[in-house]
Formats: C-alpha cells, structure tokens, sequence
C-alpha cells in the first residue's frame, strides 16, 4: 500500500512538473511570436523611414521660399506626391514629419521657422494628397540636428532640410 501510495505521488507530482514545464514552454512560444512581431514592426518602421528619405533623392527636395514656411509647390509638388503615396501605402503607421534649418540667425527664430515648415507640409500633405490627419505628425528642430557642418554654405544647404520618421499607430 505504501508503495502504491508513493508511486501514486511520483506521478501526480510528476504530471504536475510536466504541466508547469508546458505553460513555461507554451509562455516562451508566445513571448517569442511577441518579439518577433515587434521586430517585424522595428524593421518595417525603419524601411518605411528610409523609403521616405530615399525619396527626396529621387524626386528632388521639398522646397521652400527664401527664409519662409511658403512651400514651392511648383519645384515640390512631385516629391509631395511620391511621400504621400509612400504614407498611404502602410496604413499601420504614423508619419512625423522633422523641420530642419541652418545655424545662420537666431536659434529661437530657426526653431520657429522649422516648425512653420514642417506644419507646411504637413498641411500640404494633408489638404492636397488627401491624407488622413492622424497619421501625420509635425516638429521642427531648429539647428539643433544638424547633417553637415554649418561653417560651409554646402553644410548649411544640408541642414536645410525636411526629414521624416515612422512610428506605429
């Protein structure tokens, strides 16, 4: 009876050290897909942001009117178009578009400046391309993200710039 009694606790206690193992196991399943999502999302995220930048390159820049947030949509409209096309391509995420400026002038006047023509665009992209408002976000920077030296009028045209950075939703 002991024997019996004792091999009855050896497999009860056995079964129950399996069940555990099992709900480690399938945890570990499940928090592996999790990451594996988050990364599938991580390198979308950062595809999707260097498909933007790309754009610029291959479509020109967007431009702006001497020291204003005026876009010129003349020289610009193309490569409004070809990021709003880009935007609408991945409705799972959001875009932040970045306003940049050169260390030339007033540091509070080039913050100011730079968010003057983010909102530009994000107004051009919104109202013109049709693309939903939520998915768009503005921010200017100033100078204080510079690309190039801005003791050379080339640094200082680089600087001079529009990015963009993709978020999720």
């Amino acid at each position: 009876m002991k024997k019996a009694l004792t091999l009855m606790l050896v497999l009860c206690a056995t079964a129950a050290f399996s069940l555990d193992l099992g709900g480690i196991k399938s945890a570990a399943k499940d928090k592996a897909k999790e990451n594996a999502s988050v990364d599938a999302t991580d390198v979308a995220m950062k595809e999707l942001t260097k498909k933007l930048k790309n754009v610029q390159a291959q479509k020109g820049l967007i431009v702006f009117k001497s020291g204003s947030a005026e876009i010129d949509t003349v020289k610009s409209k193309v490569v409004l178009q070809a990021i709003h096309q880009i935007i609408v391509a991945a409705p799972g995420f959001k875009v932040q578009i970045e306003g940049h400026t050169d260390s030339v002038g007033d540091p509070k006047a080039n913050m100011k400046l730079s968010e003057k023509r983010a909102e530009a665009v994000k107004k051009y992209i919104e109202d013109v391309c049709k693309t939903p408002s939520n998915r768009l976000k503005a921010k200017g920077f100033g100078d204080t993200v510079p690309v190039a030296d801005n003791k050379t009028p080339a640094g200082q045209a680089k600087n001079r710039r529009v990015d963009f950075s993709v978020t999720k939703i």
